[in-house]
């Protein structure tokens, strides 16, 4: 096992993360639900397939990471910078990701129902096959690339709540 490995496919949830430099590191495949990442930085990290469920990243810098195929139902995600981050076919019901930055993320085959998006930079985002029942797009960013992956079910809602770029 690589150094970098140590927290992979591990139980994380009582772990006390305060001093722990996460840049660049495997997570995936770990437990991290209801963990307190909040104002870290953990660009390039790798999360992929990981519960991290009620958890809370808010403000925290997560640029290049990998959440692809992550549980992150009802976590906290506002104010977190997200740029080109992999959120492939990621379970982001009933999450808050207000005023954070989804600037080039891959939010396809995402379920973001009753997500809060409000206030988020959409712009360049990739929303293919995403599911967006009943979410809040109050004061979203977006613009013609972001609007062209939206499917044709929910570009109304994104176009009334929403602000072209």
């Amino acid at each position: 096992m690589k150094p970098d490995d140590v927290f992979r496919k591990r139980n994380l949830t009582k772990v006390n993360f305060e001093y722990e430099d996460l840049i660049g590191r495997d997570l995936s495949d770990s437990n991290l639900s209801g963990v307190d990442l909040s104002n870290r930085d953990i660009h390039d990290a790798d999360l992929s397939c990981c519960d991290l469920s009620n958890a809370n990243l808010s403000h925290t810098i997560l640029f290049y990471v990998k959440l692809r195929g992550s549980d992150l139902r009802h976590i906290n995600l506002s104010n977190a910078k997200l740029w080109d981050a992999e959120l492939y076919g990621a379970m982001l019901q009933d999450a808050d990701l207000q005023s954070s930055d989804l600037f080039y993320s891959d939010l396809r085959n995402t379920d973001l129902s009753n997500a809060n998006l409000g206030g988020v930079n959409l712009r360049h985002a990739n929303f293919d096959g995403a599911l967006l029942d009943s979410v809040n797009f109050q004061g979203a960013n977006y613009d013609s690339q972001t609007f062209e992956t939206v499917s044709k079910k929910y570009q109304s809602l994104l176009e009334q709540q929403g602000n072209l770029w």
